[in-house]
């Protein structure tokens, strides 16, 4: 059983002061972001992408989301123009998943693309800047099961598989991003909240 940590408001230092060595040294978390709790772990190590599909119950080839804490973040691993840019900077932070063309090879995407969450979440995006590289995002359930919002409906078998989870509450939006994909320009998936897609 993971050891569980508590965080409210901007009460979370405490807890970033574990995750941060944690992430570092390969470990695997249970965390809350605006949509639903995920499950977290250092992005670019190919040991935690494939033990969270693993424990997800996912195909080892399936590339996982990130969380990035800032623009600047996007910009290192990501190429974007314009055009993505000012959709990025119009709708983050906030509960959407943006598909982009990647500029650096990164673990948890095995494909030239990177799903790249920035939440609107305080604890997230301090998270992603204490650690200082993007950590993985997916949504910590079984493959095929429902997103947990709370904390209370995160799988056991989800909660033996980490070192640590972190208690939030209830999610902010209660229900999963909208997943867009700027380079083919479709919408992969609806969520929390809709988007305008301006032209090109």
């Amino acid at each position: 059983m993971a050891t569980v940590l508590k965080v409210s408001g901007d009460d979370f230092e405490g807890a970033m002061d574990v995750l941060d060595p944690l992430v570092h040294s390969g470990g695997l978390f249970v965390y809350p972001t605006d949509t639903v709790y995920g499950i977290g772990g250092k992005a670019d190590s190919a040991d935690v992408v494939r033990r969270i599909n693993a424990i997800k119950g996912s195909a080892q080839s399936k590339p996982l989301s990130v969380m990035v804490s800032d623009f600047g973040m996007i910009d290192e691993y990501c190429d974007t123009g314009i055009w993505e840019d000012m959709i990025l900077k119009r709708y983050l932070p906030g509960p959407y998943t943006f598909i982009l063309k990647l500029r650096r090879p990164i673990a948890a995407s095995g494909t030239d693309r990177l799903g790249v969450r920035m939440p609107d979440s305080a604890f997230c995006r301090a998270l992603c800047e204490r650690i200082g590289e993007p950590v993985v995002s997916t949504s910590a359930n079984l493959s095929g099961r429902p997103a947990p919002v709370r904390f209370e409906d995160i799988d056991r078998k989800i909660l033996d598989s980490v070192q640590v989870a972190v208690d939030g509450g209830p999610t902010k939006y209660g229900k999963a991003s909208l997943v867009l994909d700027l380079v083919d320009v479709e919408t992969l998936r609806e969520g929390a909240k809709g988007i305008e897609i301006p032209e090109r």
